[in-house]
């Protein structure tokens, strides 16, 4: 990833984000999630089934962990 101007965002907000491109059938942000060793990984995944999230080198986060902190980030509008 390059240097862009991340800003912190909710699980829900994602949601609702994806959700209204779905129905709008626009485009996504691009999702990124902050791992304090390995620093922002694009999410590549939301698993609706299962309850989490997975990024690029296939670690993933459960979704009632990012309804507590979250750790997901996307560029700032």
């Amino acid at each position: 990833m390059n240097d862009k101007y991340l800003i912190n965002i909710s699980f829900d907000d994602m949601l609702s984000e994806i959700l209204g491109c779905i129905r709008n059938e626009t485009c996504y942000h691009t999702y990124y999630w902050y791992h304090e060793d390995k620093g922002y990984l694009e999410i590549t995944e939301c698993d609706l089934l299962r309850g989490r999230i997975i990024v690029e080198d296939g670690d993933f986060s459960e979704f009632d962990w990012e309804m507590e902190e979250s750790h997901i980030y996307r560029e700032a509008i």
